[in-house]
């Protein structure tokens, strides 16, 4: 068995009461011990703050703090107490500080420490919500891709409940560049882009009103990883495929939005396709073109598309979508129980669609047994399973997966991110349930946060979307992109 070296996280822990008076201790234990001295009729509930629950680092959960410890609870009260966690540092299994880190450069650093070492580094942590990583070696990342993991942990005595691995921040397996010199050119870019200055939040508002060259902040440098992952370079057409066969499961929100940041991030002829087996509603969320016709009215004409010299003929099919800068092809209008355009037909049009378009991010249906649905798994290069955190979607996602692993595509889905939106009411146990039984099944997972301008299932308006979701689904394609 591969040796593996144990590393420790810790934080400076800050807690927030219900007035939002802000506490802050130099540790976990300093800070329960804080909470143990302050009177209390009951055991006090703590929760993850909101500023750590979009961060794939992170695990949302609840805690009941008795007899100085930490237990998981099922978070269905309003909690008394927040955490919020910073200066984080790593530390040997002896408690010498070794690094100080950020969530951002975080799995860096353990994937630098253990490709030279030539060993395992799983860094462990009692924070409670923090998840522990585990990084193999660079070399053996192909011969073993799937030792990489993610683990949801929280504090020493918490149950086994919360122990599971849920693998969304694993590292990322690294493959020989098609272009030496586009690696290159990729690498001056991003230290270019590393050491550019601030341009948003306090650090350029005073970079841009006094001509100051402060650096970005953790969180704008986070968002510029995220843009250059989204930006990277492919070496031809890539196909990603959402799945669900439970309807209402968010999927044609997430096709739509993870297409709308690939043109708004990446540019390029991005196309968003509803190849649902009877009748989608993507061309419904979707802005209107100046006709009404649909992926069947574009097969009846798909001879003329077998090379490219008719692109200009395409906007006859498809929807633009303006400042999103990607097209929509929306399926047939009619629903029924026949299926109109098949396995073999859905071939010929992604044959001919993929000269055009670098990307196409492909909506599905309800049924996994439809040959359409089959053909979409099958040229798919990355597998996105959308899951509603409610109970008959997340049971329908797993059955999903089960459909999937049974055709023989496990390996495909092991490459995998799925993507979790949050309800108005949503279940944080649930949620890390979720999470927990995804773990080994795909690569990355994502939680959306809830939405209200998504819920009336009207037209989608990236300008009136909250920051939190758009910053999630940046976090979502960059994760898509990885696995490209």
């Amino acid at each position: 068995m591969a040796a593996v070296s144990t590393l420790w996280l810790n934080a400076k822990v800050t807690i927030v009461d219900r007035t939002g008076t802000r506490v802050r201790a130099g540790s976990l234990e300093a800070a329960t011990a804080k909470l143990a001295d302050y009177p209390h009729q009951s055991a006090p509930l703590l929760a993850l703050a909101e500023s750590h629950a979009s961060d794939p680092g992170f695990s949302p959960g609840a805690w009941q703090l008795a007899q100085g410890q930490l237990a998981p609870a099922s978070g269905g009260e309003v909690p008394d107490y927040w955490l919020e966690y910073s200066d984080f540092h790593i530390a040997d299994a002896d408690g010498q500080p070794l690094s100080t880190v950020t969530m951002d450069n975080l799995s860096t650093i353990g994937q630098n420490m253990a490709t030279r070492s030539g060993h395992e580094i799983e860094i462990q942590t009692q924070l409670p919500g923090v998840r522990t990583h585990r990084y193999v070696p660079a070399v053996a990342l192909d011969a073993a891709p799937s030792k990489l993991s993610v683990h949801s942990t929280g504090a020493a005595p918490l149950t086994g409940a919360m122990k599971p691995p849920a693998p969304a921040s694993a590292a990322t397996v690294s493959h020989p560049p098609a272009s030496a010199a586009q690696a290159f050119a990729t690498r001056t870019q991003s230290r270019r882009e590393a050491l550019r200055p601030a341009h948003t939040g306090w650090r350029g508002a005073l970079n841009s009103s006094l001509g100051l060259r402060l650096a970005p902040g953790a969180g704008e440098r986070r968002v510029r990883a995220l843009n250059a992952t989204v930006q990277q370079g492919l070496p031809g057409h890539r196909t990603a495929v959402v799945v669900n066969i439970k309807g209402g499961a968010s999927k044609t929100t997430a096709t739509y939005l993870l297409s709308a940041t690939l043109g708004r991030v990446r540019g390029g002829m991005v196309l968003a396709w509803d190849n649902n087996e009877n009748a989608g509603n993507l061309g419904d969320r979707a802005f209107p073109a100046a006709h009404s016709n649909t992926a069947l009215d574009l097969l009846e004409h798909i001879e003329d598309f077998t090379t490219p010299e008719h692109a200009d003929q395409l906007t006859g099919y498809v929807r633009p979508q303006g400042e999103n800068k990607f097209h929509v092809l929306a399926s047939q209008n009619e629903a029924g129980t026949k299926e109109v355009i098949d396995a073999t037909a859905f071939r010929r049009m992604h044959a001919a669609l993929r000269q055009f378009y670098q990307l196409a991010i492909v909506d599905t249906g309800n049924a996994s047994t439809a040959p359409t649905w089959q053909a979409a798994v099958d040229v798919a290069d990355v597998l996105v399973v959308a899951i509603s955190n409610k109970e008959d979607a997340a049971r329908r996602a797993f059955t999903t997966i089960d459909a999937l692993r049974n055709e023989g595509y496990a390996e495909k889905l092991a490459n995998g991110v799925a993507i979790i939106t949050q309800p108005r009411t949503a279940s944080t146990q649930r949620l890390v349930e979720i999470q927990n039984s995804l773990a080994g099944l795909v690569r990355s997972v994502v939680v959306v946060p809830y939405d209200r301008t998504l819920d009336d299932g009207g037209e989608i308006i990236w300008e009136a979307l909250a920051p939190r979701t758009r910053q999630a689904y940046l976090q979502a394609t960059a994760a898509v992109l990885e696995g490209m």
